[in-house]
């Protein structure tokens, strides 16, 4: 199990907190696996950290160039955990 920490855009992030959306295609530059953990850190519009983050777990990796561009693959994961900003 890795631990990747990944950017993610402030209106992606609200649906993955409200678990609606359970997967995402990234370009596989981590060779990324099932058990993976992806620490998901909020940016803004102005790509600026928002200090929301979220952790999910790689529940599959579909890595297939029929379905998608060559070198990226979609990652379905489950929600672990939020972590809010503190204030």
């Amino acid at each position: 199990m890795t631990k990747h920490k990944l950017k993610i855009k402030s209106e992606y992030f609200s649906a993955v907190i409200n678990k609606t959306k359970t997967a995402e295609i990234r370009y596989n530059d981590r060779n990324y696996q099932v058990g993976d953990i992806l620490n998901l850190n909020e940016i803004d519009e102005h790509g600026v950290f928002t200090g929301k983050n979220c952790a999910v777990i790689v529940t599959h990796v579909l890595d297939d160039n029929q379905y998608l561009q060559t070198g990226y693959v979609m990652l379905s994961f489950h929600l672990r955990s939020i972590n809010p900003v503190e204030e």
